[in-house]
C-alpha cells in the first residue's frame, strides 16, 4: 500500500492540482502540468520507491519541479511522442528546454536487477500512463516469482501498537 495522506486525491473527481504527491515520487504528467490523472500516478511512485529500495537512497531527490524534470530525463532519457503519444500536448512540455540524453539508464544504475525485475522497474517508471501496469498486473509479474521469493505475511514481525495502547 502506498499513501501520502497529507497529499492525498479523489480519483476521477474532475480537474485537480498537480501538487499531489511527494516531489520525488510525483509522476512525470503532473510534472508537466497534468490536472486529471488516475492510478498510474501511484504506479509511478510504487517504481520510485522499488527503486530506492534497492539502493537505500532516493532515485529523483529534486529540490525544485524544473530540477525533478531534468533528473528524470538524465535517467530516463528525454520523453518524446514516440514514447508517450500526447507528451507535446502537455501544458508545460513546451516550456521544457530539450535535453541531451535520450536513453534509458536504468538497466547501468542497477545491475544487481534481475531481467525481470529491471522490465518491472522500467514498466513502473514508464513516461505514458497508459502503459504503466495496473497494481494488479504489477503483483503478478514474473519478478514475484523469482527466488528467492516473497515471505508469506505470516512470517512478517509485528509490534505493539503505541497508539492503540497495546
Amino acid at each position: 500500500k502506498v499513501a501520502d495522506f497529507g497529499l492525498a486525491r479523489r480519483v476521477g473527481v474532475g480537474k485537480l492540482t498537480p501538487l499531489v504527491v511527494t516531489l520525488w515520487y510525483r509522476a512525470p504528467e503532473l510534472l508537466l502540468g497534468q490536472t486529471t490523472y488516475d492510478r498510474p500516478i501511484d504506479l509511478w511512485s510504487v517504481g520510485c520507491i522499488f527503486a530506492e529500495l534497492l539502493t537505500l537512497k532516493p532515485l529523483f531527490p529534486g529540490r525544485t519541479e524544473p530540477d525533478q524534470l531534468h533528473r528524470l530525463f538524465a535517467v530516463l532519457g528525454m520523453p518524446n511522442e514516440r514514447c508517450w503519444p500526447g507528451f507535446a500536448t502537455l501544458p508545460h512540455a513546451s516550456k521544457i528546454a530539450p535535453h541531451p540524453n535520450h536513453l534509458n539508464h536504468l538497466g547501468n544504475m542497477f545491475p544487481q536487477l534481475s531481467k525481470a525485475g529491471l522490465d518491472l522497474l522500467k514498466a513502473l517508471l514508464a513516461y505514458d500512463p497508459k502503459v504503466r501496469p495496473t497494481a494488479e498486473e504489477a503483483l503478478s509479474h514474473p519478478f514475484f516469482t523469482e527466488a528467492p521469493l516473497p515471505k508469506p505475511p505470516e512470517h512478517f514481525p509485528s509490534w505493539p501498537s503505541k497508539s492503540a495502547g497495546e
